[in-house]
């Protein structure tokens, strides 16, 4: 193990700043893959206070900014020094709108010296949607294409939430369900159903968080070739892989470029599978 990872981490206990049981996704991969000593949940930490997906609080800071301010939020609830927190954000996938990304982005807090790490984790392995419903139907049809019960939804009067109009939230019981919709249609002639993005409630962002755990471990794991500090994490994708035929530049990634934010020393690394020739498919010169 190198020096700086074990001089950071050996025997410290760190605290998942959470109200929504990530640290079921968190505490695997930090227990196996670094040396401490344990990992608890901040208790009675609220959360929700920085912003929630079904639109009682207003989400004012960026994702990692949240990340971070829950963090801190965290080490001052409970006094500890080593804090992790998440935070997730759903919408299109920019390189084709059509389809919804995950995004998590967690944050380790460092109070010993002050440090805090990011990672950022992509996945378009989302059960994430909302949509308008006239009847109790659509109703069932979309709850079971959101993989519904295992996935919970919401209902609610209109799409966007307001003050006035009631919302009821992490509803896993179909008869349940099925009793406010019918509710709620009786009384508005429609309603807006929607997946409940909340981890504890939606299985495929709580295996989306563990991923970007183990992910955020190896990174940590990485130190600096130069420094030897740890985190030598990767800063930018850099596009460009060769045409296997006429050898053009193309969009595909051809390497990673990784950094240290203690020495600033930079360097690429391959890509991790091994490919260093693009298909001619998606060479602008070949295929036009």
């Amino acid at each position: 193990m190198p020096d700086r990872l074990a001089e950071r981490f050996s025997g410290r206990i760190l605290g998942v700043a959470t109200g929504h049981g990530k640290e079921r996704a968190i505490a695997p991969a930090f227990l196996k893959g670094l040396p401490l000593k344990e990992v608890v949940v901040v208790p009675d930490l609220d959360t929700d206070r920085f912003g929630t997906f079904s639109g009682e609080v207003e989400r004012r800071l960026s994702p990692p900014e949240a990340a971070l301010a829950k963090a801190r939020a965290g080490a001052e609830a409970s006094g500890a020094d080593l804090v992790i927190a998440s935070e997730g954000s759903f919408g299109p996938y920019p390189p084709a709108p059509f389809v919804p990304c995950d995004e998590e982005f967690l944050v380790l807090l460092d109070l010993q010296d002050g440090r805090h790490f990011l990672h950022r984790h992509l996945t378009l392995d989302v059960v994430f949607g909302g949509e308008r419903c006239d009847r109790l139907d659509q109703v069932l049809a979309f709850a079971e294409r959101m993989r519904y019960p295992e996935h919970a939804l919401i209902l609610r009067e209109r799409e966007l939430w307001s003050q006035d109009q009631e919302q009821h939230k992490g509803l896993t019981d179909p008869t349940r369900l099925r009793e406010l919709a019918e509710e709620l249609l009786g009384r508005h002639g429609s309603l807006w159903a929607c997946t409940d993005q909340r981890a504890m409630l939606n299985p495929t962002r709580m295996e989306a968080i563990a991923t970007a755990a183990e992910g955020f471990v190896q990174e940590l794991s990485t130190c600096c070739p130069a420094c030897g500090e740890v985190h030598f994490a990767v800063v930018e994708q850099l596009s460009g892989l060769p045409c296997g035929w006429c050898g053009t530049p193309t969009d595909m990634l051809r390497a990673s470029l990784r950094g240290c934010a203690v020495c600033g020393h930079r360097s690429e690394v391959p890509r991790a599978d091994g490919q260093v020739k693009a298909d001619p498919g998606q060479c602008p010169s070949c295929n036009p």
